[in-house]
């Protein structure tokens, strides 16, 4: 039997010959220069500058259209003044008159509720005259404010607030009840008379209301003159307007009193307590504890003697339903 021969052994495949590097990854493709991240920014960058652009566009065609928003509607005071303090629109874009009137300077105040500011000084020197009785000296300093504020008040009504009628009894006095005495409070300038005339209270007010609310913290008791006579309507208690009775004011002449002839600032209190138009002043009324409290803060000032003093003007504030007062100006005698 004849042999089969060998196969000889198959020659093993050889792979083929790599042609060149293998491919790049997608990260060393495409960000060998950084060009992805970049891309990526570039792109962001571009969309939010387009988003930008149509919301402007968007703004500026709305607001090109007619507005129909509703009006605002607020309560207000009587008298149409602005509860809030934030001035109401009025002719020319000024704020609420009343607060404009209300929060400048006293003196200058003073001037601008005379019809004649001219005649100050000849206010100032009748005032004098009149409690010449009590101030024989006639050296008593009159406030700028003041002088003008009692010149609104009818004379019967300013003489007995004043403390300035001859006493009627058998034996010459300078009373307001026709017993003897010195008047109301003593004389100088450390007396309730000086104080009154000495004296200027600076409120920051918002509104006729916002006006009764601060007198109030004051514990001030109110006297509106009736007009046509010497008598005054009396408000004890301003929580309850309503109790309120027909007084001779010369019965409080030996208290401190604040008086405030401004018609824009009479017309709010008035509005605000629900009274009838027609008195043209008002006077504010302070415990005796209240005076002494502002006499000691104003010889505290400087340090000076009551005796020295032209003019002390407090500011007045409320916090939390309680006056804070403080000197805000003080004037010396030349």
């Amino acid at each position: 039997m004849a042999e089969t021969p060998a196969k000889p052994n198959p020659t093993p495949a050889v792979p083929d010959r790599i042609k060149g590097p293998p491919d790049e990854s997608f990260e060393e493709k495409y960000n060998s220069h950084y060009e992805f991240p970049l891309s990526i920014v570039g792109s962001l960058l571009m969309h939010v500058m387009i988003a930008a652009v149509l919301a402007y566009l968007i703004l500026v065609l709305m607001g090109k259209g007619e507005d129909k928003s509703p009006v605002a509607v607020k309560t207000m005071a009587v008298g149409g003044m602005d509860d809030l303090g934030d001035g109401s629109a009025g002719s020319g874009g000024k704020e609420d008159p009343l607060i404009e009137k209300m929060n400048i300077d006293p003196a200058t105040a003073a001037e601008q509720s005379l019809a004649d500011p001219s005649k100050l000084p000849e206010i100032k020197e009748d005032i004098k005259q009149t409690i010449k009785l009590i101030d024989p000296t006639g050296n008593m300093p009159v406030s700028a404010s003041n002088a003008a504020a009692y010149a609104g008040l009818d004379k019967a009504i300013r003489d007995k607030l004043l403390g300035a009628q001859r006493g009627a009894g058998n034996e010459a006095g300078k009373g307001t009840d026709g017993t003897k005495g010195t008047g109301p409070g003593g004389t100088g300038s450390n007396s309730t008379l000086g104080r009154n005339m000495r004296w200027t209270l600076r409120f920051k007010v918002n509104s006729g209301r916002d006006y009764l609310d601060q007198l109030k913290a004051m514990d001030a008791q109110l006297l509106i003159p009736i007009p046509g006579t010497d008598k005054c309507i009396h408000i004890k208690d301003l929580n309850d307007p309503s109790s309120q009775k027909t007084v001779d004011p010369a019965q409080f002449g030996d208290l401190l009193k604040f008086v405030d002839s401004r018609a824009d600032a009479v017309n709010g209190v008035i509005g605000a307590l629900g009274l009838p138009s027609g008195p043209r002043s008002f006077c504010a009324v302070f415990t005796k504890d209240r005076e002494a409290k502002l006499a000691k803060m104003e010889t505290s000032y400087r340090n000076r003697r009551a005796e020295d003093i032209e003019e002390t003007i407090f500011k007045v504030t409320i916090r939390g339903g309680e006056p804070e007062i403080v000197v805000d100006e003080q004037k010396v005698k030349r």
